[in-house]
């Protein structure tokens, strides 16, 4: 499939139009990008839904869609029960209903025949005989089979009913995602700030998925918070390299290690900067020794941090990032703050700001 691309940003924009046309939004991509979560996080608030209910159907008969026979001794007539995952008028009424068909290229193709009368121009949307809220808008999620996935590809009666595009998110999109997480303080949100992307000729971030697809773990968003997740001072160092690789794939993982060595080799010189010392010139080494510098005054000054800036105590930390290069010295501020060090208080904040 030949799909427009769009990123993140742009994708609420998409989803007034879609839904303003009469039509579904239909968002794929590869696996571990958000697709399921951008709906619930992002577009809903952003256009008012109530509530956001969230359907897939991947290895489900059609029964489980439209609902089981029950039938009836007395009428020796049938009536169809109605399944719990969709926002029928019964349950929602007129709230304005956000409703994801996750992973519907997934579906088995019987299931997604019956999903074209939830497209119904002159009335109200039908799943079998059950009648959908009112206010209900619709967005489908899925793989594409170029993304290392079994999908089908949708029929031509469904895609004339979307607003089709893939999603492409970005790094910068999603380490400041990260950073609001609280994953700034990981060595591999580090790591991915300074050589995740594409401008050392590799792609860490996001890659293509190979072709053909082995099985292999591969580098995706999903991937990457995991990684940032798990906590990897606890980690055994022999295990590491493991684990690193065991979320993102070889290459990737190799390179985070790497970096993350990087930075423990040269904690050990932070007392000879904290000293009055000066820091590395070398790019790479003052990114890790920023990064490092952050984690320990951090843990340093845990108990208040704000005080600690008043009183002077992340002076050293102050000098240590004037030192560096103007984008890792705002990488190391901007890091700082959402790490909890409160260093747009301190006096020399717009020096590190590059003000």
């Amino acid at each position: 499939m030949k799909i427009p691309k769009a990123n993140i940003g742009q994708l609420t924009a998409l989803a007034r139009v879609a839904f303003a046309s009469n039509r579904f939004l239909a968002i794929y991509g590869k696996g571990g990008i958000g697709k399921t979560t951008i709906p619930k996080t992002l577009i809903a608030p952003a256009l008012g839904f109530d509530e956001t209910w969230v359907v897939n159907l991947s290895g489900a008969s059609p029964q489980e869609a439209t609902g089981y026979l029950v039938p009836d001794s007395v009428t020796r007539d049938g009536w169809f029960s109605s399944p719990e995952g969709w926002p029928t008028v019964a349950r929602v009424g007129a709230k304005h209903v956000l409703l994801v068909l996750d992973e519907y290229p997934e579906w088995d193709l019987s299931v997604q025949s019956l999903c074209r009368s939830l497209f119904n121009p002159h009335g109200s949307a039908m799943i079998g005989v059950h009648e959908l809220g009112e206010n209900v808008r619709i967005i489908i999620t899925g793989n594409r089979r170029s993304d290392g996935s079994r999908s089908a590809v949708p029929s031509a009666p469904f895609v004339e009913r979307c607003l089709s595009v893939c999603v492409e998110p970005t790094l910068d999109g999603w380490l400041e995602w990260a950073a609001t997480e609280g994953l700034a303080s990981s060595p591999v949100y580090a790591f991915l700030k300074f050589q995740g992307g594409d401008q050392h000729g590799v792609d860490h971030f996001n890659p293509d998925v190979p072709t053909p697809w082995d099985g292999s773990p591969h580098p995706c968003p999903r991937a990457w918070e995991a990684a940032c997740r798990a906590s990897l001072e606890d980690i055994p160092s022999g295990l590491l390299p493991l684990v690193l690789e065991g979320f993102v794939g070889e290459s990737a993982g190799r390179a985070a290690y790497a970096f993350s060595e990087l930075v423990a080799r040269l904690v050990p010189l932070l007392s000879g900067i904290r000293a009055g010392g000066t820091v590395p010139t070398d790019a790479a080494d003052q990114h890790a020794i920023a990064h490092a510098a952050i984690r320990v005054a951090k843990r340093e000054t845990s108990a208040d941090p704000a005080v600690a800036v008043a009183s002077g105590a992340l002076d050293w930390l102050v000098r240590l990032l004037a030192q560096c290069r103007g984008e890792i010295r705002a990488y190391g501020f901007d890091t700082a703050v959402r790490c909890g060090l409160p260093l747009d208080q301190h006096p020399r904040r717009a020096e590190l700001q590059g003000i």
